[in-house]
């Protein structure tokens, strides 16, 4: 991910001859006091004049500097080190709308018991996950629906429970009916199950991101940084998720803008809507020509080889397997959970050692693991143009011999 610059203001301050101590100020006072032809000379420490002018100059003066202009007035002239306030008054002024949280909406496959009846949804029910990291995910049928009869399945509208990115799973998680359906016997988010990406309150680091572009986004033609802001403002897609790719392939100035999501597979039904939007609605420069990808995957074979900690009961040693397996989910997007886990991303190294060692500190029951990525002993993965996602998982446990 990319991160804001930091900048230390008071370093700044002192290397641009700005006295930030009361003996420094006090010097610079009395400096200035002599240079204006002042026939004070009684300048000893208890002397009342600068007692006085201590506690009513120097320090107001030090405050104002290493307080309110070093840390409340400078950092806020900045996009890249303001706080939210700030750079929420900075987005009215380049007309960027700060974006919201939105629950994940999408269509789930409900198989029936029988093909020959007429089946019922009723809006209101429930499907989850499996625990991740602790949290089940749920979501809900949002309005009643019939499976007609001689339907094997039928597809059931469905939003989440809660706002956020972590709802954006990929297919397969949601498959669980906690209360029973009545002629139905499974259920399954199926790849492509979403038509509304779910998102977290912008943070200020993508917030930031957005007005970056915003500066460069605003000229006459449609650069990188004019689709970037278009297509980042679409809940759920990150600015530094958004790679071109020149081709040059149909006409002059073609280009493709591949977009990945956080969590999961970006579903067809954004990529839909972005080209509808750049192309058919008239949303691009003369003469261009965008196509908006989900960004190419690569899959591997991953296997994990794990020595456990000696005396773990039976439960404990399937619990430790299993979060190893759901943090290699996590590195590989398949899940929001394990943030301290680093994702593959494109245009990057995926170190597996790394994904090791992160795995290995994090767990305590865990003593060693050996990762085989595509049949090699821990080769990274390195990416262009595409993003590394999960072929195969196998984690089982190794002997300490």
């Amino acid at each position: 991910m990319s991160n804001r610059p930091q900048a230390d203001f008071l370093t700044i301050l002192a290397e641009s001859g700005v006295p930030l101590t009361e003996q420094a100020l006090e010097d610079q006072l009395k400096t200035e006091v002599s240079a204006a032809g002042s026939l004070l000379s009684n300048d000893a420490e208890m002397s009342p004049f600068w007692r006085w002018v201590r506690a009513a100059v120097v320090k107001p003066a030090l405050w104002m500097t290493r307080t309110l202009l070093v840390t409340h007035v400078m950092p806020n002239m900045f996009v890249a080190t303001a706080e939210r306030w700030a750079l929420e008054l900075k987005a009215w002024e380049l007309n960027v709308e700060p974006k919201q949280a939105v629950k994940t909406q999408g269509y789930l496959t409900m198989t029936k018991e029988n093909t020959n009846d007429e089946v019922l949804v009723e809006r209101g029910v429930f499907v989850q996950t499996l625990a991740i990291e602790g949290v089940v995910y749920r979501v809900k049928v949002t309005e009643d629906t019939v499976i007609p009869a001689g339907q094997v399945s039928g597809q059931v509208p469905v939003e989440a429970e809660q706002a956020g990115v972590a709802y954006n799973l990929p297919a397969g998680y949601l498959n669980i009916l906690p209360t029973e359906v009545a002629g139905i016997v499974s259920v399954i988010n199926e790849a492509g199950w979403i038509t509304r990406l779910g998102a977290n309150e912008e943070t200020d680091e993508e917030l930031a991101l957005r007005l970056q572009n915003a500066f460069t986004g605003s000229g006459e033609w449609h650069i990188n940084d004019v689709y970037r802001s278009i297509i980042a403002s679409v809940a759920g897609i990150r600015s530094d998720n958004i790679f071109f790719r020149n081709t040059g392939d149909i006409t002059p100035g073609t280009a493709e803008a591949l977009i990945l999501v956080e969590v999961g597979e970006t579903p067809q039904s954004i990529i839909e809507t972005l080209n509808d939007y750049i192309m058919n609605q008239g949303h691009h420069g003369h003469g261009d020509v965008l196509t908006c990808k989900p960004i190419p995957e690569t899959r591997h074979d991953v296997i994990a080889d794990v020595v456990l900690a000696k005396n773990l009961t039976v439960a404990q040693m399937a619990e430790t397997l299993q979060e190893v397996k759901d943090r290699i989910r996590a590195a590989f997007r398949e899940t929001k959970a394990y943030d301290e886990m680093t994702r593959a991303a494109p245009q990057s190294r995926f170190s597996i050692s790394r994904m090791a060692t992160e795995i290995h500190n994090n767990m305590a029951n865990v003593k060693s693991v050996r990762i085989t990525l595509d049949g090699e002993i821990q080769e990274d993965i390195v990416s262009g143009y595409t993003q590394p996602r999960l072929k195969s998982l196998t984690v089982g446990e190794l002997a300490d011999e």
